[in-house]
């Protein structure tokens, strides 16, 4: 199968620094709502070693990332995933990578505003289903005004939350009277809980695969798309990593939120509501622009309708709308029916397998690139991917083991129904030509 340009002749500006992706970055890590997701069950499992979990889920995000550097160094097009598949491997491949990182990019985004909505309900009493909707008429109006405004917000509040954390962090180290500790020396020392914990910890610094589409919009996008995404994944690697070695130094070993809640009082209550707004505002921003960047990238190759790649204002609005619209019609149905709770239980699920095969995918493809042409460079780039490659094999086998038969069912599901299209496709094209 050959994608076909179809689109117009307009083209999306280059309006995108470094320092914008780098926010937008942070800002699909849902800083907070991150740590207070998986650093709960990492807590939970990890105890006093929990520092130790996010030093290991840390450099695991990290060779991931490093591969998203390598590879966006050398396609300066948008699409992200889609691309990298698409010239990396083989054109159905790069197809089916799209079709997954689309679903993947609106059930992290759109986990990331579950999880804004049920903090905001806990902390002032809204329904959570009436946050929810706040969050995404918030969205919306920040999203449609495109790219540059949704950059700034991100510049913005992802900024200000990273400052609010890093306060946090140093409040609770000197409630713990600044005391040092060498968490390798503890009596509790487990391998186990440690891994298990860090399995959750790689949620937290991985917000960077919102940025991998957004290359067509970047000024410089060979360098700074994978300096944004290795950048964001150290600031929110080891801000995590400090926040958590505070709270072992304190002892706890419990409800995140709750602590937070009952030795901060009322303040932080107002602080951590309008934080939980923010994160899930800054997730679903950082995403829609992935997805219909992704959208957008796959009709000009002519695999779904032209009208998704129609340019106007300087950007694929129609993809905007139908990235926006099908965020809607999963998280408000969902929660309506099911409860925001158990939508927490499935969405983030979901997102972590479709998570794993994008990047899986986009392992194979700097694997297969890297063996065109033999130098010292393309034999370290052999080596990560390889690394990448066993690592999220791993967890995504892992994963699929260990996550209810509705996930498994939803993700399969969404696989097999992009070979389907692929089919049909060609069938229609052959049918044409004939």
């Amino acid at each position: 199968m050959k994608p076909t340009e179809k689109s117009s002749d307009k083209s999306i500006n280059k309006v995108l620094s470094l320092k914008e992706l780098y926010f937008i970055s942070v800002g699909g890590q849902g800083p907070f709502i991150s740590l207070i997701a998986f650093g709960t069950p990492m807590i939970v499992i990890a105890g006093l070693l929990s520092p130790l979990s996010m030093v290991i889920a840390t450099i695991i995000v990290l060779v991931n990332g490093l591969v998203i550097n390598s590879l966006s160094r050398r396609f300066a097009r948008g699409g992200g995933y889609y691309t990298y598949g698409l010239y990396g491997l083989t054109k159905r491949l790069g197809f089916e990578t799209g079709w997954m990182y689309i679903f993947y990019g609106l059930n992290y985004g759109g986990s990331l505003m579950l999880g804004g909505a049920y903090v905001f309900s806990l902390i002032t009493g809204i329904k959570p289903f009436y946050s929810l909707l706040i969050i995404l008429a918030i969205l919306s109006a920040v999203f449609l005004s495109g790219v540059k405004i949704s950059a700034t917000y991100a510049e913005i509040f992802a900024g200000a939350e990273i400052v609010v954390l890093v306060f946090l962090a140093f409040f609770l180290f000197y409630m713990a009277g600044f005391r040092l500790y060498n968490p390798f020396h503890l009596s509790s020392l487990d391998i186990n809980k440690v891994w298990l914990g860090a399995l959750y910890g790689l949620g937290i610094p991985t917000g960077y695969g919102a940025i991998a589409p957004l290359a067509e919009e970047s000024k410089k996008a060979r360098k700074d798309i994978g300096l944004a995404a290795i950048l964001s994944i150290l600031t929110g690697g080891l801000l995590a990593t400090f926040f958590f070695y505070s709270l072992a130094d304190l002892n706890f070993t419990g409800n995140l939120t709750q602590f937070l809640l009952s030795n901060f009082g009322l303040w932080i209550g107002v602080l951590l509501a309008i934080v939980a707004i923010s994160d899930g505002v800054l997730g679903g921003i950082s995403f829609l622009l992935a997805v219909s960047r992704v959208i957008y990238n796959i009709s000009k190759d002519g695999f779904i309708h032209p009208v998704f790649s129609k340019i106007h204002g300087n950007r694929p609005l129609i993809a905007e709308l139908t990235a926006a619209i099908a965020m809607v019609l999963l998280l408000v149905p969902t929660s309506y029916w099911i409860g925001i709770t158990n939508g927490l239980i499935i969405i983030p699920a979901l997102a972590g397998l479709f998570n794993l095969f994008v990047h899986e995918a986009a392992n194979f493809s700097l694997f297969r690139i890297s063996l065109v042409r033999k130098s010292a460079k393309k034999v370290l780039e052999s080596i990560l991917s390889i690394i990448a490659i066993i690592i999220s094999g791993y967890l995504l086998i892992s994963s699929i083991i260990g996550v209810n038969k509705y996930v498994i069912l939803g993700f399969f599901g969404w696989m097999i129904v992009g070979f389907f299209y692929l089919e049909i496709l060609d069938i229609s094209r052959n049918a044409r030509e004939e």
